[in-house]
């Protein structure tokens, strides 16, 4: 399964997969099957290219994991997480509650 990624706003609208190349987040939302890979060689793999944000969704245990590339070990949040890129005037704010509802 692909990562879902934000980029910067002139490579976005480029609508071309070549020019986005300075990744601002990436966020995963883990699956069975995509588990280890997700959380070690993708985690490793963004930490080493100084992807300043990866996120982990576990839905299974309601919490979300925040990576920057120099931590050993994630930030994990439980109820609220909050991300406010340089640029914008406001920040995104998900409370986890709303993330994990039932549908």
């Amino acid at each position: 399964m692909s990562p879902d990624i934000v980029v910067p706003l002139d490579e976005a609208r480029t609508l071309q997969w070549a020019r986005m190349q300075h990744l601002l987040l990436v966020a995963e939302v883990l699956s069975p099957s995509s588990t280890r890979h997700d959380r070690f060689t993708k985690r490793r793999l963004y930490q080493e290219q100084d992807v300043p944000l990866y996120w982990i969704v576990d839905g299974d245990e309601r919490s979300v994991e925040v990576w920057t590339p120099g931590l050993l070990f994630p930030q994990v949040e439980l109820e609220r997480f909050v991300w406010h890129p340089s640029g914008t005037a406001a920040p995104f704010a998900i409370e986890l509650q709303e993330l994990f509802r039932p549908i």
